[in-house]
């Protein structure tokens, strides 16, 4: 299941996640993860950003637990925060607009509700072998929302709500997915070439 809620200009970005919010009946008090794409920007910008707002973010590593873990400051970092607070009003005023930062609503524990992703960050596909993924990427996903959304909604625990932007020139669109699976068992580890069509149309395989 997905969704889209389009603003017309940055002055707009917030009540536009907030429509999505609303109608899935979330509070402001609620915990949530950020997934901020930080290689996206200059080394150690993003934790100086959170450290600026917050004395002592929850944070960690996307790569952790991975079999990128040696490079895991090449990965998003996540961050726990209350989805009402200065911090994620902050995402989604800077970082959603260079679509950098991914907001799950999630109940479970992070490394619980960040399990789908990390299984999904190597995937094998059949024409090409084995195939280094960003499903963190918002271009992935709203593709994934488009053609595949019983696969997007396995990267999320079941109720889990996950939510992004796009930049269609200027106007930030938000979208969100919601969990169906108990089970966050993530993306298949064998793809087939529609698959790679798919990643192509997003930006290219790579492996």
């Amino acid at each position: 299941m997905s969704a889209t809620a389009p603003v017309t200009d940055m002055s707009e970005a917030i009540p536009g996640f907030q429509h999505i919010s609303e109608r899935h009946g979330i509070a402001p008090d609620q915990r949530c993860l950020l997934i901020i794409d930080a290689a996206r920007y200059e080394e150690g910008e993003v934790l100086r950003q959170l450290y600026t707002m917050d004395d002592d973010p929850d944070w960690l590593w996307l790569f952790d637990q991975t079999p990128f873990e040696r490079d895991r400051d090449a990965g998003p970092v996540v961050v726990d925060i209350a989805l009402g607070g200065a911090l994620r009003h902050h995402a989604v005023d800077k970082w959603a607009a260079d679509e950098a930062v991914l907001v799950l609503v999630s109940e479970r524990e992070p490394d619980s509700a960040l399990a789908g992703f990390r299984q999904s960050l190597l995937v094998q596909l059949e024409q090409y072998g084995p195939c280094f993924l960003r499903p963190y990427d918002s271009r992935f996903l709203e593709e994934m929302a488009e053609h595949r959304p019983e696969a997007l909604a396995r990267l999320i625990g079941k109720d889990d709500l996950l939510m992004w932007s796009i930049d269609h020139g200027g106007a930030i669109v938000w979208s969100s997915a919601v969990g169906m699976n108990a089970d966050v068992g993530g993306l298949n580890i064998k793809q087939d070439a529609s698959f790679a069509r798919l990643l192509t149309s997003v930006g290219g395989p790579s492996g």
